[in-house]
């Protein structure tokens, strides 16, 4: 290894530091998921009402995982060229990827209108075949030949069918009038999908030009003023935003993946940071130039994770740099990275750890089990039972993934 000669520190071929990032994002995120379902706490441990100008650490919780999707998307593209993969098979990659996000996050968001007596099985029932089928579509399954080979593509096939059934029989809506799958607002893995689409593309296109990359992310942010303004109207109707919110779905979520992407810049061969030290400077000018401009656009649009305001969006960024800035000076450079240990298996398969919660509380709920809301669903008692649930979920997470399975769209 070779050292740094700032800090003559080692440098690593992997950035820890991500992963860490990645495995905490999805750590919170279960314990605010969980966390929703308790009555009686802090308004700063909710997400903010719809029409209030603020936020709260609940609100930046989806922008964490949109930044370190994107801080991923440089090193995963690069590894792809450096393998001698061609571009074309690149773009096959992202958007078998992006529909099998856009898949789960559709059918996960309307679980909740699921007309169960058309459909002949509860929610918790659909929504539990729903997780079987995409383990089983998505399991990163061993290299095999023979026996074990046929075995597991025909798991793979299993699940394929299995959710292609579930979304025939899925109906919504009352016997007179039904209705089959709506966008709504595409689920968080839905809208995650999105983000990860535009901002590889824009990765794609202008991975030579850094300040290509840089000018896309004031357009997608822009995205939202324009379409505040009506000045997006003339590109789309008002039919075509309630499925493909242009401003918010698109613009304010990509803009955070892209800003991720930028902070990933400081880390490749041809960045203008040479250091560590460097490195962390250009993340915090990054990450103040972000909270001015918010804090300008902010009498104008406020502060709304519901409405994906540009200082929201600007805001979150932010504090994401900030917050990995921290992780990459204690993690990678000062070498403290056995704290972390507990969040490695949520960091390295997080689409497994996020869908725990949900398989889990399925389970509870077709046995008609609800012991967890009725008596430790109030206060600081709920707190607790929130976070003790998030660790479990985490050490289930490293358990099947010492059982070989392990979700990769």
């Amino acid at each position: 290894m070779t050292k740094d000669s700032a800090l003559n520190i080692p440098k690593k071929n992997r950035i820890e530091s991500i992963d860490v990032l990645r495995g905490l994002t999805i750590f919170v995120m279960i314990f605010v998921n969980d966390l929703a379902s308790v009555k009686g706490i802090p308004w700063w441990m909710e997400h903010m009402p719809e029409n209030a100008d603020g936020m709260t650490f609940v609100d930046v919780v989806f922008p964490a995982f949109l930044f370190i999707v994107g801080m991923s998307i440089p090193f995963s593209i690069n590894k792809r060229i450096a393998n001698g993969e061609k571009i074309i098979q690149i773009w096959k990659h992202i958007l078998i990827r992006t529909a099998g996000l856009l898949i789960l996050g559709i059918m996960m968001v309307n679980i909740s209108s699921l007309n169960s007596s058309v459909v002949g099985m509860s929610h918790s029932v659909w929504m539990l075949l729903v997780f079987i089928g995409a383990i089983l579509t998505w399991n990163q399954y061993p290299k095999s030949e023979g026996r074990n080979k046929i075995i597991y593509s025909s798991l793979k096939v299993l699940g394929i069918v299995l959710l292609i059934y579930l979304a025939v029989i899925f109906r919504s809506g009352q016997p007179n009038n039904l209705g089959w799958f709506q966008t709504k607002w595409w689920g968080i893995l839905g809208l995650i999908g999105w983000a990860y689409f535009f901002s590889s593309a824009v990765y794609i296109i202008f991975r030579k030009h850094s300040a290509g990359i840089i000018g896309m992310f004031v357009i997608f942010i822009t995205l939202y003023i324009g379409d505040k303004s009506g000045a997006l109207g003339n590109f789309y109707s008002q039919n075509i935003r309630d499925y493909f919110w242009l401003g918010g779905h698109i613009g304010a979520h990509t803009a955070i993946a892209l800003s991720g992407i930028i902070v990933s810049l400081l880390f490749l061969e041809n960045s203008p940071a040479k250091t560590s030290n460097e490195k962390i400077i250009w993340i915090f000018i990054f990450a103040v130039m972000m909270f001015v401009v918010g804090f300008f656009l902010r009498p104008l649009y406020g502060i709304s994770k519901i409405y994906a305001t540009p200082t929201w969006s600007l805001y979150s960024a932010a504090i994401c740099s900030i917050i990995y800035a921290f992780l990459y000076w204690f993690v990678d450079i000062k070498n403290k990275l056995s704290w972390a240990k507990f969040l490695k298996p949520a960091g390295t398969n997080p689409l497994l750890a996020y869908l725990l919660p949900d398989i889990f509380y399925s389970i509870l709920w077709i046995f008609g089990i609800n012991i967890l809301s009725e008596y430790f669903g109030y206060g600081v008692i709920g707190i607790i039972r929130s976070l003790i649930f998030s660790l479990i979920m985490l050490a289930l997470t490293s358990l099947f993934n010492k059982l070989n399975i392990r979700l990769h769209l």
